[in-house]
């Protein structure tokens, strides 16, 4: 009975974990390049960083990195990435790499996040100085017609190794595999929606209810009959 009632707890603890998990795509449903994240269990050639043949490692937070809606916003510092490219960002933390292209101008005339962090061209800050800007889909930033410098765009062999940070930052760790993207395309003037569905966090969010609530009710079941077992072994 004990180890019914321990298993059934411990369900239902994962039950409230999947619950935060939602809540918490259900906040970034409306900010820019977030990507949703799911509470499972993965298959041992899911889990980062081991063979095949290992057995799985017990419920995990994966990334869902697939691309949201590209919405106009006709901002040319607003960008977003055709393809499995991250703009590289300098943070306090060091350098972080983000899907989140809403950029702006700091007072020096460096491009910057909404939180102050650089964005991080080929070598250096990209600076920007002139009227017309432009930025073609390879990340060239051109201003008055001068080509000034170019985007740092890159992906990795192994995304599900990132590490989500605040403020829409992923850093790698030592075997996400940085490497410069060639492929991936910048859309200047368009943003990145979240990939969050709201329906479908809801939906699931509504069956986490429901399967907590069985898991009580059993645990409930079990105990009452703990009890009752033990009122009539002691009248024996």
């Amino acid at each position: 009975m004990i180890n019914s009632i321990d298993m059934l707890t411990n369900m239902a603890v994962m039950q409230i974990s999947q619950l935060d998990c939602i809540t918490h795509n259900i906040a970034n449903v409306n900010t820019p390049g977030f990507k949703a994240e799911r509470f499972r269990f993965p298959n041992g050639n899911e889990a980062v960083g081991t063979d095949a043949d290992t057995p799985a490692q017990g419920p995990a937070i994966m990334v869902d990195y697939s691309r949201g809606i590209i919405q106009k916003t006709g901002n040319v510092l607003d960008m977003a990435i055709d393809g499995d490219g991250f703009f590289a960002v300098q943070t306090k933390a060091g350098v972080s790499y983000t899907k989140d292209g809403r950029f702006t101008l700091n007072k020096d005339g460096e491009l910057v996040t909404q939180s102050g962090d650089h964005v991080l061209g080929r070598g250096e800050r990209i600076a920007i100085e002139g009227n017309n800007v432009q930025i073609s889909e390879d990340g060239v930033i051109s201003v008055d017609g001068y080509e000034v410098n170019s985007l740092r765009i890159v992906s990795f062999s192994e995304p599900a190794a990132l590490i989500k940070q605040g403020s829409g930052f992923l850093n790698p760790d030592d075997i996400a595999g940085v490497k410069e993207e060639e492929n991936s395309r910048v859309q200047s003037g368009y943003l990145e929606l979240s990939n969050v569905q709201a329906i479908r966090e809801m939906v699931e969010m509504i069956n986490i209810q429901r399967t907590f609530e069985s898991y009580q009710k059993a645990i409930q079941t079990i105990s009452e009959q703990d009890k009752l077992s033990t009122t009539r072994i002691g009248k024996l």
